[in-house]
């Protein structure tokens, strides 16, 4: 298995977890399972509001400014 450098591997989860988000970005009425899949929103949008803060080149990975009006919760 390739390793990846720290920049490059937070590159990869963010592109991870916004794909994750578009699967999911549907009104919640549209699952049987709602709670799990506001669950999962949940963590998904945090977690990318945390590389957001934290990370300097965030900004150049496609992470909406406002995240939660994107990927409402």
């Amino acid at each position: 298995m390739q390793k990846y450098s720290g920049e490059q591997t937070l590159a990869l989860l963010v592109e991870l977890l916004l794909d994750f988000l578009d699967e999911i970005n549907e009104p919640l009425e549209n699952y049987t399972n709602a709670d799990f899949v506001l669950g999962r929103k949940t963590a998904y949008v945090e977690c990318l509001e945390i590389i957001q803060e934290k990370w300097i080149g965030s900004n150049a990975h496609g992470i909406p400014e406002d995240i939660e009006k994107v990927y409402t919760v």
